[in-house]
């Protein structure tokens, strides 16, 4: 195992996971002569990808949905096709698959708690099932948050659901439980101050489960996705952090990229095997990341803790540590992941600043306020960046060097979910409702 220091790179990165994600990639989709992995992280089996938004951040993992004829501008008499009311609250945001819609929810009323898990019709929708997940252990969570704050994940055959009590259980697609896992018994209580955002990823039939506790064991662990039993578990340095995993496949091999505590670590997706770490473990004692990282043209844009500095490292053959890029110094966000979209990053800050990187150099291209502060992470769709802020309001600005706001949308309730884009649609969940956006009529 090779390790990258703060002397290579002029910084620290960091990016483990806490916040799995589980999605379920097979072998033979992770091919990087398909078009779907051109420039992607991973994707989930499909044949349409424009049909399923399956996981956190889309079919590639990058909030990106090309050839999709989105409406610019929506409210409540023009393109707005439906919205339902949602029971409880949550920050989950939606996954499709086919015809269904999946958002998760917790109930806290009069006694009565409960963790939902809730299915709608795309085209109408019209509940088609709900299943009450039980409740297990409690943890502790951000005021902001709760515990229905993981991102779903379908699979061809199966959907699977985590909670913020690191809860997880796979469905059938029609809702019918397979089976059900309650983690912290097993590993002991993380004592999270934000509570564990475990989003469900599933690789070669395994779901990739990182295990993160303040003052230890850390693991990564592979569940096996039929039994949600342990099918092999790596150590990892000790911290926590609340970032998602990203599997990416280059060069001719697949590597599972794991954000922690200040710090990136790479493991060899066929073996397991620990590859490389990014950062030395330095940096704020309380500031593990959310941010997500992103994968793009052989780059990996990623932040070390909460508001650090963006790095963007390039992945090497071989197994070999990654080659620093470029660093900017400037910090980060807390929240929002990025986005990387057409040669530009897109850094949407917590309040409501957006900044364009160059992709290449890290070289600011310009810096706009939008207004509201943001928790929600920015979509890509044919030449145009969507970002919502936590007054409902969406801005529409238009992709490139140089800042042109297009349209500015409100749906009059927060918005801390990401979108899920398919068939010509966006899915927003605000705190009580979950609503459908498309062209209603030419």
């Amino acid at each position: 195992m090779a390790t990258v220091g703060a002397s290579h790179m002029n910084s620290v990165i960091q990016f483990l996971a806490i916040v799995a994600v589980l999605v379920i990639i097979p072998a033979s989709v992770l091919n990087a002569d398909e078009p779907a992995m051109q420039n992607a992280g991973f994707s989930i089996e499909t044949a349409n990808q424009k049909a399923n938004w399956p996981h956190w951040r889309g079919p590639n993992a990058d909030g990106i949905a090309e050839g999709m004829d989105l409406p610019l501008q929506w409210s409540p008499t023009e393109n707005h096709r439906w919205s339902v009311q949602l029971p409880g609250w949550g920050t989950s945001s939606p996954i499709v698959y086919g015809s269904r819609v999946v958002v998760t929810s917790e109930i806290d009323d009069k006694g009565h708690h409960a963790l939902l898990t809730l299915c709608f019709d795309l085209q109408s929708g019209q509940e088609l099932w709900r299943h009450d997940f039980g409740f297990g252990v409690n943890q502790q969570t951000h005021e902001k948050s709760n515990l229905a704050v993981n991102t779903p994940a379908f699979t061809h055959d199966a959907l699977y659901v985590a909670f913020g009590n690191s809860d997880i259980a796979r469905y059938s697609h029609d809702g019918k439980p397979t089976w059900v896992k309650r983690y912290i018994p097993e590993f002991g209580d993380p004592k999270m101050a934000w509570g564990y955002a475990v989003s469900p990823v599933i690789f070669d039939e395994t779901v990739i489960f990182p295990w993160d506790h303040h003052t230890g064991p850390c693991y990564l662990i592979g569940l096996k996705a039929t039994s949600g039993d342990i099918a092999w578990k790596k150590d990892r340095p000790i911290g926590t952090a609340h970032a998602t995993p990203l599997v990416v496949a280059h060069d001719a091999q697949r590597d599972i990229l794991v954000p922690g505590k200040n710090r990136l670590t790479a493991f060899d997706a066929t073996t397991q095997a620990e590859l490389w770490t990014y950062g030395e473990g330095e940096g704020p004692y309380n500031g593990e990341i959310i941010v997500s990282p992103v994968y793009g043209d052989g780059i990996v844009f990623t932040q070390l803790w909460r508001q650090s500095p963006i790095h963007a490292i390039r992945l090497q053959p071989n197994g070999e540590p990654p080659e620093v890029v470029w660093v900017n110094e400037k910090p980060g966000p807390v929240e929002p992941s990025l986005l990387y979209y057409r040669g530009l990053l897109y850094v949407l800050m917590d309040n409501g600043v957006l900044r364009c990187l160059d992709g290449k150099s890290g070289i600011e291209h310009y810096r706009e306020r939008l207004g509201g502060d943001c928790n929600s992470s920015p979509m890509a769709s044919d030449g145009h960046i969507y970002l919502s802020n936590n007054d409902g309001t969406t801005f529409v600005v238009e992709a490139g060097e140089k800042f042109n706001l297009l349209a500015t949308n409100n749906l009059g309730e927060r918005i801390s979910a990401s979108p899920a884009v398919v068939q010509r649609t966006i899915l927003y969940r605000t705190d009580s409702q979950l609503h459908c956006i498309g062209v209603t009529h030419r």
